[in-house]
C-alpha cells in the first residue's frame, strides 16, 4: 500500500510539472541588429548597435530564459524578423519565432512572441491589425500598429490543451496627453477585437506585452473586462496575500490571463540592457 501511495504521489507530481506553463514578457529597449545592414525607423530611432553589444544583449536574455524554464515569451522593441530569429536560435533549437510586420515605420519597432512549444498550424495572425473606437458615435479610429498572435498546443497529462497568446505594444506614456491617453484606449478596444478571434477556439488565454498603462487604468479595464482577463500579478498577490506595491502599481508591462491558475509570479532586473523590468509568470 504504501509503495502504490509513493507511486500515485509521483505520477501526481509528474503531471503537476508537466501542466506548468512558465511565460514572460520583456521590453528589449531598441534592439536593433547590426547584420542586416539596414536601420529600421524613419523617424525615431537609435542605430544599430555594435555586434558584440548585439550579442551579448542575445547572451543575457538566453541565460534569463533557460534560468526561469521560460516556454513562451513576448518581446517588445525590437527592429525587425531577423531579431526574433537571432533571439530564438539563441535560445536552442526547440525554440521558433512567431512574427509579423508591423505597420509602424516611425520607431520600426516591432513585436513578436518566441515559443519551444508545438504551434497549433496555420494560427500565426496579425489579427489584420484590427482598429478600435471609444464607445460613442462618430469617434475617430485608431488601428494596432504592432501585434502578433499565434496558438499553441500544451499536454497536461493525456489531455492536449490550446493556449492563445497575443502581444501587441500600445503608445508610449512619454510626453502623456490626454490624446495619447485616449488613443491607448482605442488601442485596447482594438486589441479586444484580436481577442475575440481566439476566445473561442481557444481553451486557455494569455494576452501580454507593454501596454504602457498602470493596472488600474482605463486601458486595462477595457482589456480585461469583455472577456474577464485577470492580472497575473495582481492575481498572485492575493493568492499570497500580498499587497502591490506602488511600483507594482506603476508597472506598465502586463500579463493578462484568462482559463488558467496563477502559480507565481516575478520582476527580473533588465537595467543592464533595458529601461523596464521583464515580468514573469508560473501557470499550472
Amino acid at each position: 500500500m504504501i509503495r502504490l501511495a509513493l507511486i500515485t504521489l509521483l505520477l501526481l507530481s509528474a503531471n503537476l510539472s508537466q501542466a506548468e506553463l512558465n511565460v514572460m514578457t520583456i521590453n528589449t529597449e531598441w534592439l536593433w541588429t547590426p547584420y542586416d545592414r539596414q536601420v529600421d525607423g524613419s523617424r525615431y530611432n537609435k542605430g544599430d548597435m555594435p555586434k558584440t553589444q548585439y550579442n551579448d544583449e542575445l547572451a543575457f536574455y538566453t541565460s534569463i530564459i533557460k534560468q526561469k524554464s521560460v516556454q513562451i515569451l513576448a518581446v517588445s522593441e525590437i527592429e525587425n524578423h531577423s531579431v526574433a530569429n537571432d533571439l530564438a536560435r539563441s535560445f536552442g533549437p526547440l525554440w521558433k519565432a512567431y512574427f509579423k510586420q508591423g505597420r509602424d515605420t516611425a520607431t520600426g519597432q516591432d513585436v513578436a512572441v518566441l515559443s519551444n512549444l508545438k504551434p497549433v498550424k496555420g494560427s500565426l495572425t496579425d489579427f489584420g491589425f484590427p482598429a478600435g473606437q471609444l464607445p460613442h458615435f462618430f469617434d475617430k479610429k485608431k488601428r494596432l500598429s504592432k501585434v502578433v498572435g499565434v496558438q499553441f498546443w500544451s499536454n497536461s497529462g493525456k489531455n492536449k490543451y490550446k493556449i492563445g497568446v497575443i502581444t501587441s505594444h500600445f503608445l508610449s506614456k512619454r510626453k502623456e496627453s490626454k490624446k495619447k491617453s485616449q488613443n491607448r484606449h482605442r488601442q485596447a478596444y482594438a486589441l479586444v477585437k484580436a481577442i475575440d478571434e481566439f476566445i473561442d477556439n481557444s481553451d486557455s488565454l494569455i494576452v501580454l506585452g507593454d501596454f504602457n498603462d498602470f493596472i488600474y487604468s482605463e486601458t486595462l479595464s477595457i482589456l480585461m473586462k469583455k472577456h474577464e482577463l485577470v492580472s497575473s500579478e495582481l492575481m498572485a498577490s492575493k493568492v499570497n496575500n500580498i499587497s502591490l506595491n506602488k511600483k507594482s502599481l506603476r508597472r506598465i508591462d502586463h500579463i493578462l490571463y484568462r482559463n488558467l491558475s496563477i502559480k507565481s509570479f516575478d520582476v527580473v532586473n533588465l537595467k543592464k540592457y533595458s529601461d523596464h523590468d521583464g515580468i514573469y509568470a508560473k501557470f499550472y
